[in-house]
């Protein structure tokens, strides 16, 4: 999810360019920097490889989560293979899985490009015995010993409930959406959505699908904000949609700050630095953000407990969580804070780090 930048080619440059500089960790000397890092082929197996197949690097929070993850490895002297990179393309996806079971990884980590279609390369997972652990979003079949994710329905009830009342339940709203074919596109706008019909019922809400993607948050921002007056705005992720979101206001002569009367209420969903900085300066309302830290901390902790034969159940957990049983597989439901002014620089925040 894009930051701060104004073009969806200059986003891959940069981020790719950021992706690059990432050293890869293992529990040995060995590192892998450059190409490694996101899409170079590992060196030889050896008993105690773990696996790491990153959906994509194309924007600062996959980014900020393949170096937390390596980080969290090192300490915890786990031998984290360099992440192999799908670039958002779920076949690749499948196969670079395929490549690291045939390598013979003692577990793996994967950040799914797509629930449904990573699901083939989870079960030739399970078929070997091999425990997976992914992060941010599980697979719809297979089973994964667990997904550590936000509660995603929940961070979006939680932008609901911040916009709904800055704008005073009236008004019309717009909801750009994720890629509704991934379960936190789904689960996100679901939450908002549903919040805005319950809680704010005088609330008119235009959806528009943005599908992860900085060109069509923009053109979808330009479109709405030609024909409707708006009071609100929700980004399903403010990491791929401010920058061109921002600028879309700002051709509509409405990038006004908090407190002015033309102001359209903002809200995202991630965290990201440029997401902070914004609500800083007042031209983003508030931000959920997502817990990139612990998903790194506990996607580490969890493939150990994996490989040691630790069970969960679910229920509520000692990192003030719950684990929930969705079909075969368990998830972790971190929490999310909402992010004002009032906590902005609130130092736990992985876009502070």
């Amino acid at each position: 999810m894009s930051y701060h930048i104004t073009t969806g080619r200059r986003v891959l440059t940069l981020f790719a360019a950021a992706a690059l500089t990432l050293t890869a960790c293992s529990s040995g000397d060995t590192t892998a920097t450059g190409d490694g890092a996101a899409t170079g082929e590992p060196a030889a197996a050896d008993s105690g490889e773990i696996g790491f197949s990153e959906s994509f690097l194309t924007d600062a929070f996959q980014v900020q989560l393949v170096k937390q993850l390596g980080e969290q490895a090192t300490a915890a002297g786990v031998n984290l293979l360099p992440a192999v990179n799908a670039d958002g393309d779920a076949a690749k996806q499948n196969a670079d899985i395929t490549t690291l079971l045939g390598r013979g990884v003692k577990g793996l980590i994967v950040v799914p490009v797509d629930s449904k279609a990573v699901a083939p390369a989870i079960g030739r997972a399970n078929d070997k015995n091999v425990p997976v652990v992914t992060v941010d979003l599980g697979a719809d079949s297979g089973k994964i010993y667990m997904v550590v994710r936000a509660d995603n329905v929940f961070m979006g009830t939680a932008a609901c409930e911040y916009m709904g009342k800055q704008i005073n339940g009236e008004g019309t709203v717009l909801d750009l959406q994720g890629d509704l074919a991934t379960q936190n596109g789904q689960d996100r706008s679901k939450g908002f959505t549903t919040c805005m019909a319950e809680k704010f019922p005088n609330v008119k809400v235009i959806s528009k699908p943005m599908n992860w993607k900085p060109d069509e948050c923009a053109t979808q921002a330009q479109t709405v904000l030609s024909t409707e007056k708006l009071t609100g705005l929700f980004m399903g992720s403010e990491s791929v949609c401010l920058a061109g979101v921002q600028q879309a206001l700002r051709k509509q002569g409405k990038l006004t700050k908090a407190g002015d009367p033309d102001h359209i209420v903002t809200v995202g969903i991630d965290g990201s630095k440029a997401a902070l900085e914004a609500v800083r300066e007042g031209t983003l309302d508030a931000v959920v953000s997502q817990p990139l830290d612990l998903y790194a901390k506990y996607g580490i902790q969890y493939i150990q407990d994996a490989i040691a034969g630790k069970t969960y159940q679910p229920g509520p957990t000692d990192h003030d969580s719950t684990i929930v049983e969705v079909g075969e597989s368990l998830q972790d439901l971190l929490p999310s804070p909402t992010v004002t002014k009032e906590n902005v620089d609130d130092p736990s925040l992985w876009g502070n780090g």
